[in-house]
């Protein structure tokens, strides 16, 4: 497990958005979150990322799990470049490499002892080891990959990110947070300005991911291509679903069906009962004097209708979206 939820509820503006939601997310799993306009995949996301906290329920996330979060509309240091951002998720890996830095430059001071010089290339050592195995040799490799990936133009790594259109913040945000590599990735709508390459990049690269995704977009294509589990946000409720956007659209139409087929047995079944009472009744009520035991079959059928737990009408038709 990587992170929970559990019977998790979030008021906004006086209006429950979540009420009831609970699920388990692993290793492995590509998840897409769908629902109507409004029913609260943001608000989800942003509890999982720990931006918001629930007004009731649990989010659980195990420890030493690592979040990204990619917003819709990705936020930085009004004074950073675009490289700046894109550098950030390596600010540990950069600070060895500063120190390797220092060290190399300490080393070439011809006015070192031996056993100042020894102590010194010992540092340099277990450095430049730590570097080697977090990948830093590969960082700017890394960068330039996915930089090309998503088709950000060459120069963009030297603008000012307050610069950048609403377009190229998301892409450079996308791009920050897979470079990254957290445990779990949590991605708002993604696929926003992105062409046809880009998209098949991007595609093949949460296909590979190691963590787990959870992916909000509007593009069910991309869900399909990408999405191994669905997680269906209504009514401040969510369903599981296993399997792509195509397969959960099947399965929740023969869900729904089987939910109105249940619903509408059982109110034929609640009008039959009403109508043996209302029988029950009369029938009792003829009877000079009136009779006991008929009244009281007809209480008991009462009772057994107020004991019966009664389904909710499923909705059939609502407006289309992912």
């Amino acid at each position: 497990m990587i992170i929970a939820a559990n019977r998790v509820g979030k008021n906004l503006d006086d209006r429950w958005v979540l009420s009831d939601v609970s699920f388990v997310i692993e290793r492995g799993e590509r998840i897409g979150l769908v629902g109507p306009n409004g029913s609260g995949k943001t608000t989800l996301l942003r509890l999982l990322a720990g931006v918001m906290a629930p007004d009731r329920g649990e989010v659980f996330l195990t420890k030493g799990a690592r979040i990204g979060y990619l917003e819709q509309i990705p936020q930085a240091d009004p004074r950073a470049t675009v490289l700046d951002v894109l550098r950030s998720p390596f600010a540990e890996l950069m600070e060895l490499e500063r120190e390797m830095g220092e060290l190399a430059n300490r080393m070439a001071d011809s006015r070192l002892d031996e056993k100042r010089m020894e102590r010194i290339l010992n540092r340099y050592q277990v450095c430049q080891e730590e570097f080697e195995k977090r990948g830093g040799y590969e960082m700017e490799t890394r960068i330039r990959r996915v930089v090309r990936g998503l088709n950000l133009p060459e120069d963009v790594p030297d603008r000012p990110f307050a610069a950048l259109s609403g377009g190229e913040k998301t892409k450079v945000g996308l791009a920050q947070v897979l470079l990254s590599e957290p445990d779990l990735l949590l991605l708002d709508e993604p696929t926003n300005h992105l062409d046809l390459s880009a998209l098949e990049w991007l595609e093949d690269f949460l296909s590979q991911w190691r963590g787990a995704v959870v992916v909000v977009s509007h593009d069910r294509y991309f869900l399909d291509r990408v999405a191994n589990r669905i997680i269906d946000l209504e009514d401040g409720r969510c369903t599981l679903y296993q399997g792509n956007y195509t397969h959960f659209v099947k399965e929740k139409e023969q869900r729904l069906l089987a939910e109105f087929q249940a619903y509408r047995e059982q109110q034929k079944k609640i009008k039959k009962m009403e109508e043996a009472i209302k029988r029950l009744r009369e029938w009792a009520n003829r009877s000079n004097p009136p009779s006991a035991g008929l009244h009281r079959r007809a209480s008991n059928m009462e009772k057994a209708l107020k004991r019966m737990e009664l389904l909710e009408r499923p909705v059939l038709e609502r407006k289309k979206s992912p």
